[in-house]
């Protein structure tokens, strides 16, 4: 503090020092794992399914969303969550309230084994990809510190998920390119993307 980081910004590890990213990208379904396994909890305010908010997201429930697709993950690969709480974004401004009142998510278990398959990324259709309320009250973004600082894996959030997990659906394919250009912006730790998913 101070030295790397200012009341305005980064002086260090700023945006204007990432790359764009192009690698494999992976789409985990957390509805249908849940649906499947027969523990799928949702909430009516959403249109379309959608996990609770305080699901947590384990590495075994990951795990079983990769072998519905018969994948298994690759050092550099991108892994995109689907939770259907985006849906709750979606609607603009009416849900707001409870969109931001927390959210399903991975906790530290999931991360854990995300970090041993060296992904560069995570992200998820929720604003902090990780569950909400925690899982300790004691640890506040605990998943942040994981990823993040720990690891250098990026955390990417609010991304369209349903989209790409209803190609996935469509196709029986859960890998695809995956495209990220980040803004320079100096001395920022966050910031708007711009993805495109090939199939």
């Amino acid at each position: 503090m101070g030295k790397f980081i200012t009341q305005n910004n980064m002086t260090k590890l700023g945006l204007e020092h990432l790359k764009s990213f192009a690698t494999r990208g992976v789409i985990v379904d957390m509805v249908k794992v849940f649906q499947q396994a027969n523990k799928f909890k949702g909430n009516s305010a959403c249109k379309k399914p959608c996990l609770e908010k305080g699901t947590l997201i384990t590495a075994a429930d990951i795990q079983a969303g990769l072998k519905m697709y018969n994948v298994t993950l690759r050092e550099g690969d991108i892994v995109i969550i689907h939770t259907g709480w985006g849906d709750l974004f979606e609607q603009f401004p009416a849900q707001n309230a409870l969109y931001n009142s927390g959210e399903p998510g991975i906790g530290k278990d999931a991360a854990t084994w995300l970090i041993s398959q060296k992904v560069v990324a995570v992200g998820t259709d929720t604003w902090a990809v990780e569950v909400i309320p925690g899982e300790n009250p004691k640890e506040a973004f605990i998943v942040h510190n994981m990823l993040l600082t720990d690891n250098g894996i990026h955390i990417i959030e609010n991304v369209r998920t349903d989209l790409i997990a209803a190609e996935a659906a469509a196709t029986k394919r859960a890998t695809f390119f995956f495209n990220m250009t980040v803004p320079k912006g100096v001395g920022m730790t966050g910031n708007f993307v711009a993805i495109d998913g090939i199939q």
